[in-house]
């Protein structure tokens, strides 16, 4: 791909962190090392806008973007268009669904190529079931093995849907640190507070976990609508002195974070950016079997999978891994070695130049 070609990316995202997030501040960052003119136009200013200025990309807010947009009754491609039309890019590249039908309005109208990536653990969203309708030339790239068969199964012309599985820088210390007074041990949740992600079967399993390890502490950071059921679990619990909420940490996963074991219990993953930091910080883990997740982790090699909704399971799980800290610490040895192999983020932004080269070709 030429150094000259200039990639305007479109994401569906709020202020705080989460797995679009951290993959297209990933990106950016890679592009602009590699020496590509990259722009972004973000559905709000907040944790996305800070890391791509902070790495030189030309950085934009169109609300437009947002899935609440159209509710003002305005057309939602007008803001992304206009940056489109003044800053002239080679390709036009969209992140989520929302964000997904804006840019293929935008690419359309500037007579660009669009490229979209699919980051949802559903993969067949309504973006792509409209594209098959209308046969469009969008390009789809799926983060995951299991999401890349179904797409190309279901799209008219599979040679347009590419696989670029999902990676991540290894996490580099930053100073946040989990509040670990006390014996502990302490087990975390790192992911947005929405219902697929399972926060609540992680608060149920360590009811559990606190009955037979009564100095147990389960932090959990992140936002989002099940906020305030999660305190009102806790409470129910009689868990509030061994529960910690922490909000929204940009870079809360890292080696010296304090973690002895992270729970990932989704309902629904894609390719979880959570458990390859997990994986790249060497912190043992647990994770439900949904997904794109077992072709992160192998169970009981790179870490433990258990079922999805079953708190008893996790439990067990989280249980067998705190008495036996050496089998654990050698499953994130495993893990820490197969991100190095297989999920890096060097790897996942050359492959995506891989698909421009392909789409501008």
């Amino acid at each position: 791909m030429g150094a000259d070609h200039r990639i305007l990316h479109l994401v569906q995202c709020g202020p705080t962190t989460g797995g679009t997030v951290s993959h297209v501040a990933t990106q950016v960052a890679h592009q602009r090392g590699a020496g590509l003119p990259v722009a972004v136009v973000a559905g709000s200013e907040g944790v996305l806008t800070e890391r791509c200025r902070r790495v030189g990309a030309e950085v934009f807010v169109d609300p437009g973007l947002l899935p609440t947009a159209a509710a003002d009754g305005g057309d939602p491609a007008q803001g992304a268009l206009a940056v489109a039309d003044r800053w002239g890019p080679d390709l036009v590249h969209s992140h989520l669904m929302h964000a997904g039908f804006v840019g293929h309005a935008v690419a359309a109208a500037v007579g660009r190529p669009h490229v979209y990536t699919q980051h949802m653990y559903t993969p067949i969203d309504p973006l792509l079931r409209t594209l098959r309708v209308t046969r469009s030339e969008t390009h789809v790239i799926a983060v995951a093995r299991f999401a890349h068969a179904a797409i190309a199964e279901y799209l008219p012309d599979p040679d347009r849907v590419h696989l670029v599985p999902n990676g991540v820088d290894a996490p580099e210390p930053t100073d946040f640190r989990l509040d670990t007074t006390g014996p502990g041990p302490h087990l975390l949740y790192v992911g947005r507070l929405s219902p697929e992600k399972g926060a609540d079967t992680a608060l149920l399993a360590f009811a559990e976990v606190h009955r037979a390890l009564p100095d147990a502490v389960l932090h959990i950071v992140g936002t989002g609508p099940d906020h305030t059921l999660l305190e009102r679990i806790t409470r129910t619990l009689g868990l509030e002195s061994q529960v910690r909420f922490y909000g929204s940490v940009s870079g809360a996963l890292h080696p010296r974070a304090g973690a002895d074991l992270l729970l990932a219990p989704s309902r629904g993953d894609a390719a979880s950016l959570v458990l390859m930091e997990a994986m790249a910080s060497g912190i043992p883990l647990i994770a439900t079997r949904v997904g794109g997740t077992a072709e992160l982790i192998r169970d009981g090699v790179d870490g433990v999978l258990v079922d999805a909704d079953s708190p008893e399971q996790l439990a067990t799980a989280a249980l067998s891994a705190l008495a036996a800290r050496g089998d654990a610490d050698r499953r994130a040895d495993s893990a820490h070695e197969r991100h190095a192999t297989l999920f890096t983020a060097e790897r996942m932004a050359a492959e995506t130049r891989e698909v421009y080269d392909t789409v501008l070709r």
